[in-house]
């Protein structure tokens, strides 16, 4: 029972573990923390998937539900790192489109969490607001069916993939915009609208991303694509010289069999070093005291006997009679 105790809380920790490696992006338009992987000369973000708001935790209980409009922690100092003038907020515009236009949209879930995505869009670039981008929230071009809200929001239903969606743009024009991708998730157990209490209910987890875009009059749907400048000329090398390829980035080396695999691993472990605690509280501990217990009763018969301490036995108190006969005192002769 005591094992079972504290193997639970291990193995549910090695399964959400598994889960959470990674959850999604935005890459079409590719955002500011995933432009690099698509030739834009921008900072290299390798966890472009996890813009969650800091974590549930943070997002919820310290920040009591707020997050930056990119994904990042609320409380996390400015400019915020996916922020105009913070780390990934370089400005790059990434996408041209035209307004009242139909675009494509796809998201990258590494990490299914149910719930539906959200974009919308702010012509306030340096400075977006939540308020200004719940103003346009881009509407499906083909609603899905049996779904809450079909008009604006998209369901994830397929677990990981690359979803691609068409969403319609507004009549407005701007020459820099932020489109924002939200993923509302609804996987997390909470209190319903009617007191009832259900997966998907109350506060979720959240994720979030900003794509630098220029909607104007004359723009058409072709792919911006980022200039390419020429390489300079590389002097000759000397022959010491060891030059050494580029490394994968991780997100290209990743394998979830491998993952999986080491969180295997690393529970066997856990539950040996466990097993092996309790047997040794439990059962094996007196067995080994009366191992040790008896290797010294064994050290000590192997010395010589001792021989049993001895009385030298007093001669009976004899005396010669008148008759001349011998007369024994039985109080001090011995019976043997």
């Amino acid at each position: 029972m005591i094992l079972g105790h504290c193997l639970l809380p291990l193995l549910v920790t090695s399964i959400f573990f598994t889960l959470t490696n990674g959850h999604g992006r935005l890459i079409e338009p590719p955002s500011r923390a995933s432009a690099w992987r698509y030739g834009f000369n921008t900072p290299h973000n390798y966890n472009d998937h996890e813009l969650f708001c800091g974590g549930f935790t943070r997002q919820w209980v310290k920040n009591e539900g707020k997050c930056g409009v990119c994904g990042d922690p609320w409380d996390a100092k400015l400019p915020r790192a996916h922020e105009f003038g913070g780390t990934y907020g370089k400005g790059i515009i990434v996408r041209k489109y035209q307004p009242n236009g139909i675009i494509t949209i796809r998201v990258e879930i590494t990490a299914s969490h149910w719930g539906y995505f959200e974009f919308s869009i702010c012509p306030n670039y340096k400075n977006p607001t939540q308020e200004c981008l719940n103003q346009n929230i881009l509407k499906i071009l083909k609603p899905q069916d049996n779904v809450e809200h079909n008009g604006f929001r998209y369901f994830p239903k397929d677990g990981n993939k690359v979803y691609e969606m068409k969403y319609k743009l507004p009549k407005k024009s701007c020459e820099h915009c932020i489109l924002q991708w939200r993923y509302i998730a609804g996987n997390n157990w909470g209190l319903c609208p009617n007191n009832t209490g259900a997966v998907g209910c109350g506060p979720q987890e959240e994720f979030r991303a900003c794509a630098d875009i220029t909607i104007s009059g004359k723009a058409d749907d072709d792919v911006l694509v980022p200039e390419i400048e020429e390489p300079p000329t590389t002097p000759s090398l000397p022959s010491s010289t060891i030059l050494v390829p580029a490394l994968p980035t991780p997100e290209e080396s990743y394998n979830p069999i491998a993952a999986l695999l080491i969180s295997f691993v690393s529970f066997l472990v856990a539950f040996s070093i466990l097993f092996l605690l309790y047997f040794h509280f439990y059962h094996f501990g007196s067995h080994v005291k009366g191992w040790i217990k008896g290797s010294k009763d064994k050290v000590g018969l192997g010395m010589p006997p001792q021989p049993p301490p001895r009385t030298r036995r007093r001669s009976p108190s004899r005396r010669i009679s008148a008759d001349g006969m011998h007369e024994v005192d039985l109080r001090t002769e011995s019976l043997a």
